[in-house]
C-alpha cells in the first residue's frame, strides 16, 4: 500500500468492512444482534419508520448523511431491529412505508439512492419481516485533480515542506514536520526518504485551503474540496533512484516541483537533470527554495544567480517569475501550466513563510488535457478508455481492486458501457478480458471516472491473471491491427541525454508508466546530423537524439507514440524523452 492515508484503497476497506456485520439479521435463527454503535460505523438500526413530518424527515436525512460519510458512501439500515439489537420484525405494510421514507431521505440528499433491499421472514413471529436496506451515495461534485511530483537533492527539505503544507504547522528545525509523510521507521530514524509518499491538500469553491489542520482525514478533504492537489514525495539519495524514476513516469504527474535548499552552495547536477527532464517531457515546472531561515544575504544572492542561469540553460523558452505575494492572478497559474513561465517560491518551514504563495498558485492551476504537441496530455472523453494501473489490492468482500490514473476516455461499470475491456499485457504481451464492477475516485463512490483523474476500480477478470504495476485497462479497439498503440518489444524514442557517458552504454533500465524493464540499445542516431552515433561519438545533441531500444528476454509492453520514458544506468539517469515510433 502506498501509504495508510494515500489515495483510494482505505476507502474500499472502510466501505466494505462495515457493510456486513459478523452476525447478519438475514441469517436464519438470529434473534439478537450486537447493540447499535452510535459513535461510528455505517450501520443504523430502525424498528420501523412511520409517517413523519418534513422536519423529522430532514433530521433523518442528516443522520443518513452521517452514516454515509462513515461508510465512504454506503450505509446499511437494518429494519425490524431495536437499538439494543433485539430482532422483533415488522409487517409487510410497515416495511413498505419504512422503505418509502428511506427513499425520501435519500432523495433529500440529492445524490443518494437505495441500492439493495434484502428481506428475511420470521416464521416464529407470525411471518413478520426484517430487512437490510443498502443506500449508496454517488459523487455529485465535479472535482479537478492536480498531481505534483516533488524532486530535489537529499537535504533539500522536500518531506519537511510537504509536511508543513499538508498539516499547516511549522517545523521545529529538526525535521518534525516530515514525520507527517514518512512511512517507515528507518526513514524516521535516518531522515532519508526511501519510498514514494503522498500528501494531499484541497481547495473549496472559495479557494480556502483544506488540510489535515481543519479536517480529520483525507476522505473529509476529498468530500469538501472542489480542487485537489496530490503531492508525490520522492527520494533524494541516488541509492533510491529507481523509486524516484518511477514517480516521474508511473504516477502521472502534471507538474514538477524542484526543491532547492537556500543554504546550498550551488545548483547540483541532479537538480539540473530534473529541470532538463521537465523541459523534454513538456511538463509544467515550479521551483521552491526552502530553508530561507538558514540563508545568508551573500549566499542567497549567489544561489539565485545560479538558479536563473540553470533555468535558462535547461528550461529554455520559459520566463522566470519570483512570487512574493498571495495576490497572484489566475494568469500566472495558466502560464505555468501552459509552459510559459517557471514560478519561483522562497519558503521557510520553521517560520511558515512562502507557503501561502505556493498554495495560492496551485489553487488556480488546472491540468491542460488537450495539448497537440504532446500526446501524453491529449486526453479527452471522445477517445477510447485507457487506465494506467499503479497499485493492486485484493479484498474478500470486493475482489480485485486496481488504483491508478484515467489517461483517456471515461470509466463506468462494464454492464453500462456495452463495450469490451481488456487488461494487460502480461509477460507474453497478451491481454485478458475484464469487467469493471464499481468505481471510486478520491475514495468517493462514483458512477464514472473521467480522463485526468485518479480512480480505484473494482474489476472482475474473465480468467485468472497475474496483475502487476504498469498494466493498462483499455477498450478492445485499442488492440486492433494497424493501431499506433500496440504491444511490442522494440521502439524508437526521441530523448535528451542526461549522462555524458551515455555513448559507452550497451543497455539501460527503461521506466514506462509504473513498470521498468531492461532494454538493449540497438542504435543511436543524431537527428541534427542524421548519422549514426557509433561513427561520430562526439556528435551528441542534448535534445535531438533518436534511440532504438529492444527489451531483454523477449518482454513485450503496451506502447504508443508520445508516451514518456526515463532511462537509468545504476544510480545515474541516462536519458528522458518520448516514444516516437513502436516497431
Amino acid at each position: 500500500m502506498t501509504t495508510r492515508d494515500a489515495m483510494y484503497s482505505e476507502g474500499f476497506v472502510s466501505s466494505c468492512s462495515n457493510c456486513k456485520q459478523l452476525v447478519s439479521v438475514l441469517d436464519e435463527g438470529v434473534t439478537k444482534l450486537p447493540p447499535e454503535t452510535d459513535g461510528s460505523g455505517n450501520i443504523e438500526y430502525k424498528t420501523k419508520l412511520n409517517n413523519t413530518s418534513n422536519s423529522r424527515t430532514s433530521h433523518l436525512a442528516t443522520q443518513l448523511q452521517w452514516r454515509l460519510a462513515e461508510g465512504c458512501g454506503h450505509a446499511v439500515y437494518v429494519v425490524g431491529v431495536h437499538d439494543d439489537g433485539s430482532v422483533v420484525g415488522i409487517t409487510d405494510e410497515e416495511l413498505q412505508l419504512t422503505i418509502d421514507i428511506l427513499r425520501d431521505m435519500a432523495s433529500q440528499l440529492g445524490n443518494a439512492h437505495i441500492s439493495s433491499i434484502k428481506k428475511r421472514i420470521l416464521k416464529d413471529k407470525e411471518n413478520r419481516i426484517v430487512a437490510e436496506v443498502g443506500i449508496t451515495q454517488r459523487n455529485s461534485i465535479q472535482r479537478s485533480e492536480l498531481r505534483v511530483t516533488v524532486l530535489g537533492d537529499h537535504g533539500a527539505g522536500k518531506s519537511t515542506v510537504l509536511g508543513c503544507i499538508t498539516h499547516e504547522e511549522p517545523d521545529n528545525g529538526c525535521g518534525k514536520a516530515r514525520l507527517n509523510l514518512l512511512r517507515h521507521r528507518h526513514e524516521v530514524e535516518s531522515g532519508r526518504t526511501s519510498s514514494i509518499a503522498l500528501g494531499t491538500v484541497g481547495f473549496d469553491s472559495s479557494g480556502q485551503v483544506l488540510s489535515y489542520a481543519n479536517n480529520n482525514s483525507a476522505e473529509q478533504i476529498y468530500r469538501r474540496a472542489q480542487h485537489v492537489v496530490t503531492f508525490i514525495d520522492t527520494c533524494g539519495y541516488s541509492k533510491h533512484l529507481k523509486t524516484t524514476a518511477r514517480a516521474i513516469t508511473g504516477h502521472s504527474p502534471r507538474v514538477f516541483c524542484v526543491m532547492i535548499a537556500a543554504d546550498s552552495e550551488a545548483i547540483s547536477e541532479t537538480t539540473r537533470e530534473y529541470m532538463r527532464i521537465a523541459a523534454v517531457l513538456g511538463m509544467p515546472l515550479a521551483v521552491v527554495v526552502s530553508k530561507m531561515d538558514l540563508a545568508t544575504k551573500t549566499g542567497f544572492g549567489s544561489l539565485m544567480h545560479d538558479l536563473l542561469a540553470a533555468l535558462t540553460e535547461n528550461v529554455p523558452n520559459r520566463s522566470k517569475c519570483i512570487v512574493t505575494s498571495t495576490n497572484v492572478g489566475e494568469s500566472l497559474a495558466q502560464d505555468m501550466m501552459g509552459l510559459a513561465v517557471v514560478p519561483i517560491f522562497t519558503t521557510s518551514a520553521v517560520r511558515m513563510v512562502g507557503f501561502n504563495e505556493l498554495t495560492a498558485v496551485l489553487a488556480k492551476s488546472r491540468p491542460l488535457h488537450l495539448r497537440a504537441d504532446n500526446a501524453d496530455h491529449a486526453v479527452s472523453n471522445g477517445r477510447p478508455f485507457e487506465f494506467h494501473v499503479e497499485h493492486m489490492y485484493s479484498f474478500d468482500s470486493v475482489g480485485t481492486v486496481v488504483t491508478g490514473w484515467v489517461h483517456a476516455g471515461m470509466a463506468s461499470p462494464s454492464i453500462e458501457r456495452g463495450k469490451k475491456l481488456a487488461i494487460g499485457p502480461d509477460s507474453a504481451g497478451n491481454f485478458t478480458g475484464v469487467d469493471i464492477t464499481s468505481i471510486h475516485t478520491l475514495r468517493i463512490p462514483t458512477e464514472t471516472a473521467e480522463a485526468g483523474s485518479s480512480a480505484a476500480l473494482a474489476i472482475h477478470p474473465h480468467k485468472p491473471v497475474s496483475i502487476t504495476k504498469g498494466m493498462v485497462i483499455v477498450d478492445a479497439e485499442y488492440l486492433e491491427d494497424g493501431s499506433k498503440r500496440r504491444v511490442s518489444d522494440e521502439f524508437v524514442a526521441q530523448v535528451a541525454v542526461l549522462d555524458p557517458d551515455f555513448s559507452a552504454l550497451h543497455s539501460v533500465v527503461v521506466h514506462i508508466r509504473c513498470a521498468y524493464r531492461m532494454a538493449r540499445i540497438v542504435e543511436v542516431v543524431d537527428e541534427q546530423n542524421d548519422q549514426s552515433a557509433t561513427s561520430s561519438p562526439n556528435a551528441f545533441s542534448c535534445y535531438s537524439l533518436l534511440v532504438r531500444l529492444k527489451f531483454d528476454d523477449g518482454f513485450r509492453d503496451y506502447m504508443y507514440p508520445g508516451m514518456p520514458i526515463v532511462a537509468r544506468d545504476g544510480r545515474n539517469l541516462t536519458f528522458a524523452g518520448h516514444i516516437k515510433t513502436v516497431v
